[in-house]
């Protein structure tokens, strides 16, 4: 399947013409989980996608180890995973104990190989009406809607890029989406994702 992108305006930037610059983005992304995953993996090997899956479970929980550990993992061809630290910003060092110092994200950084093989990733313009000017709500939300007929669930940061939008336009369309009670959150809102109302809602409503 070829990527597709669609094209939006640079806030704030201009060119020479005085017209904004323009930035390409992927749109209409598709997320592979975990089974569906493990069910390509199983089709080139002799090993059963239930093989897969706790290998991948395994690869996650190792993975998790090596980093509690301030271990740097490295998949050849893959990349590595290291973790990023954080801590109040005091200025002197005996201020600073062991208990203030914290986890602050896990870093990916791509492979040579892996990134060698994307340069030649194909792409082609979406065929949706132009994006420079932005999606109608209604336009947006059918998106939403739409993406979630075909995946379990969504989340902010791809409702984002579906709709090439902001996050604070994003959850706005969530929330109302959930208001009209078409969809329902699943899971705290750190985190959270978004599937049709179907489903049922996630216990940990009280965490927005």
């Amino acid at each position: 399947m070829t990527a597709q992108y669609s094209l939006f305006k640079n806030p704030g930037e201009e060119g020479k013409n005085g017209k904004p610059t323009l930035h390409a983005r992927l749109v209409n992304q598709r997320i592979i989980r975990t089974e569906e995953l493990a069910e390509y993996i199983s089709d080139s090997c002799s090993f059963s996608t239930a093989d897969v899956k706790g290998m991948l479970e395994a690869l996650k929980n190792r993975l998790a180890t090596g980093l509690k550990h301030g271990a740097i993992i490295e998949l050849e061809g893959l990349g590595t995973f290291t973790v990023s630290m954080k801590c109040p910003a005091l200025m002197e060092e005996k201020d600073i104990k062991p208990k203030h110092v914290q986890f602050n994200k896990v870093v990916f950084r791509c492979a040579k190989e892996l990134r060698r093989e994307l340069k030649h990733m194909e792409v082609e313009r979406s065929g949706e009406k132009s994006r420079l000017k932005g999606l109608s709500a209604d336009k947006r939300k059918a998106n939403i809607l739409n993406y979630l007929q075909a995946n379990e669930t969504i989340s902010s940061s791809s409702c984002r890029g579906l709709n090439g939008c902001s996050k604070y336009m994003a959850l706005k369309d969530l929330g109302e989406l959930r208001e009209e009670g078409k969809i329902v959150r699943l899971g705290y809102r750190s985190n959270a994702q978004y599937g049709l109302a179907k489903q049922k809602e996630s216990s940990t409503e009280n965490g927005e």
